[in-house]
């Protein structure tokens, strides 16, 4: 049994009534909103902020409260909405495997979904009449927004430096891992130094995700000019890349030079694949990977060493493995 199983099995109650919320606050009266919407739910992925979520309040409050349960609702229907959006703006036809909402509806109905799934999450936030909750979700929805764009901003003038890179995303990808984990544990009535622990574990964990997702993305077996999202054929400079401009900083104009060139609207064409190939060829040449995992292992340290004030439970153990689960590649 993997982690995650192992996780949704000790907390199988508290699990099934987060599904049953999220099913239930996303049905509509319209026959096209079910549709997506099950097809949706029938293909999501591991689920990994709601479930941080749910381990993150049982670590501290010792039991998970129908208001932890809410906030995991509301931030899985969050993400999804921000992958909507995503898929839009990046013209992805593919995602975990399977056809994008954008690719078998329209893009119009991705973008409509994504507004409808984010107001839905707003709305069970609302329903619990915190407004500290509020403040953590709203700021995420700010982050999310100006992550993106300070990105757009990075791959047109190709000058990403790693304080930057880190601020991006910090706003893109931990920003929701904070939300996730800090709401649900204010919502089960967690003492303050438990929250401000948690908080610096979900900002570690949620780098140390996105470090690891931008590994894998340069890693040999990666397809080069893949649907899902292929960094090089976007001309964004992530952590890989980062390290082997370090590791062979003779080569950084050369290899921006490349970057450059490719043409961010045919990621297929012969010419965007032997740029791609290219800058590929570079970051596993110097280095890249090896420097990249070795500042993920740090923050993998870094989160494990937040959570030495949690009380010692099953549910602190499997916070830990989440962090150690990620190093894994």
């Amino acid at each position: 049994m993997g982690l995650a199983e192992s996780i949704k099995t000790e907390l199988s109650t508290e699990w099934h009534s987060f599904e049953a919320l999220m099913a239930s606050t996303l049905e509509s009266d319209i026959p096209l909103l079910n549709k997506i919407n099950g097809y949706l739910l029938d293909n999501s992925g591991k689920k990994l902020r709601p479930l941080l979520a749910l381990v993150s309040a049982a670590a501290c409050c010792h039991r998970v409260s129908d208001a932890s349960i809410t906030c995991a609702a509301a931030a899985e229907m969050m993400h999804t909405a921000t992958l909507l959006h995503d898929d839009v703006v990046d013209e992805s036809e593919m995602r975990r495997g399977s056809l994008t909402v954008r690719s078998l509806f329209s893009p119009g109905a991705s973008v409509l979904m994504g507004d409808y799934w984010l107001s839905k999450s707003v709305n069970l936030l609302v329903g619990l009449g915190n407004m500290e909750i509020m403040g953590l979700f709203s700021k995420t929805i700010e982050d999310l927004a100006s992550g993106e764009m300070l990105q757009m901003e990075k791959a047109q003038k190709l000058d990403t430096t790693e304080k930057d890179y880190f601020e991006i995303i910090r706003c893109k990808t931990a920003s929701l891992f904070v939300s996730s984990v800090v709401a649900a544990a204010i919502a089960g009535g967690a003492a303050g130094i438990y929250v401000d622990a948690l908080r610096e574990y979900a900002v570690k964990l949620g780098l140390l995700f996105q470090v690891r997702d931008d590994i894998l993305d340069y890693s040999e077996t990666a397809a080069i000019g893949k649907d899902s999202d292929c960094d090089i054929a976007e001309r964004k400079i992530t952590l890989p890349l980062l390290c082997a401009f370090e590791n062979a900083p003779q080569q950084e104009a050369e290899m921006k030079s490349l970057m450059s060139d490719i043409d961010i609207t045919d990621a297929e064409s012969p010419k965007n694949r032997e740029l791609v190939s290219k800058i590929k060829s570079f970051v596993l040449e110097n280095g890249g990977l090896a420097s990249a995992r070795q500042k993920m292992k740090r923050l993998r340290s870094e989160a494990l060493e937040s959570l030495n004030i949690l009380p010692e439970s099953v549910y602190r153990k499997y916070l830990s493995e989440v962090a150690e689960a990620l190093v894994s590649i």
